[in-house]
């Protein structure tokens, strides 16, 4: 089963913040410059948290991720130009 998760970083180094944000696409929706909306399950939660262990330094730099359950998911605030990104309904393997 996927939740949705918003996973969002502060890196020091411009190109560790480079690779990290690339990296981050690859699991999810890019909302701002340095968060993204994630729909994952248990695994691909597990791949990104790794993915991003290799890319960080972790004296110097923050990756969070947030759970977000469908009913405080329907509480997201937006100001600005923008919306939640859509349950994927279908999955390619």
């Amino acid at each position: 089963m996927t939740r949705f998760y918003m996973m969002c970083f502060d890196i020091s180094d411009e190109r560790r913040l480079i690779k990290v944000s690339d990296a981050a696409e690859n699991y999810g929706t890019r909302v701002q410059r340095s968060v993204f909306e994630c729909w994952l399950d248990d695994q691909g939660l597990s791949e990104l948290k790794n993915t991003m262990k290799e890319l960080i330094n972790a004296e110097e730099d923050q990756v969070r991720y947030y759970s977000l359950c469908p009913k405080d998911r329907e509480k997201v605030l937006i100001d600005g130009p923008g919306e939640l990104v859509p349950d994927r309904d279908y999955f390619i393997s």
